[in-house]
């Protein structure tokens, strides 16, 4: 399985500037570059996909209502997408009784449903048994990390553009990537796959 594609950041703030003027194409484009992205990034707050591919509709409908109202010059499309989704989704869900509450600590008690998890390790080339070892471990992590693990790794967001789509500060987000790597170093059993992660989550930090 391969990375998924999606235009790069200016590519995306030109198709944005493009749907606010009514530019039909360009909305489309903008749901096709991020659709399934923001699927995945629903399954960290829910298990029901028909639910999450509902909430994501709703969002781009009531974007193409209000065109007229939004700027033009978003920081970065993408994120402004992700954060309008995850404050969308964790309102449907509190309106529905779904919502587990996301706290700004960690919990170590809690559970969030991690589907493919290895989506988020595609660069470790390495054996189908080391991937299950890793998503075991992922499956352990509390729920701000793994979602804090998956917007850094997985969609290549920075540190505060993390704190923006959480909203929580930078060092919050620095704390959750590096509990998530101190456990995952301590509980690797294999020495080199130990050293591979140590290198890869601590340039997430720098």
């Amino acid at each position: 399985m391969k990375r998924i594609a999606t235009n790069s950041p200016v590519e995306e703030l030109y198709l944005w500037r493009k749907f606010i003027t009514g530019d039909p194409l360009a909305f489309q484009e903008l749901i096709v570059s991020n659709y399934r992205s923001l699927v995945q990034y629903g399954t960290r707050f829910c298990r029901d996909q028909p639910f999450i591919e509902d909430v994501i509709q709703d969002l781009f409908i009531y974007l193409w209502e209000h065109k007229q109202y939004l700027s033009d010059t978003p920081a970065n499309v993408r994120n402004y997408l992700f954060k309008a989704f995850r404050n969308r989704i964790l309102f449907e869900l509190k309106q529905q009784h779904r919502f587990t509450e996301l706290p700004e600590t960690d919990d170590e008690g809690s559970e969030l449903y991690v589907p493919c998890v290895q989506d988020m390790l595609l660069h470790l080339d390495s054996d189908t048994e080391v991937k299950q070892q890793i998503s075991g471990l992922m499956a352990q992590l509390p729920e701000r990390q793994r979602e804090a693990l998956f917007l850094k790794y997985y969609q290549d967001c920075e540190i505060q553009e993390i704190a923006d789509i959480m909203g929580i500060n930078r060092q919050s987000v620095s704390n959750h990537l590096q509990k998530a790597m101190t456990f995952l170093r301590h509980h690797w059993k294999r020495s080199f796959v130990t050293s591979l992660i140590t290198s890869i989550f601590t340039a997430f930090l720098l």
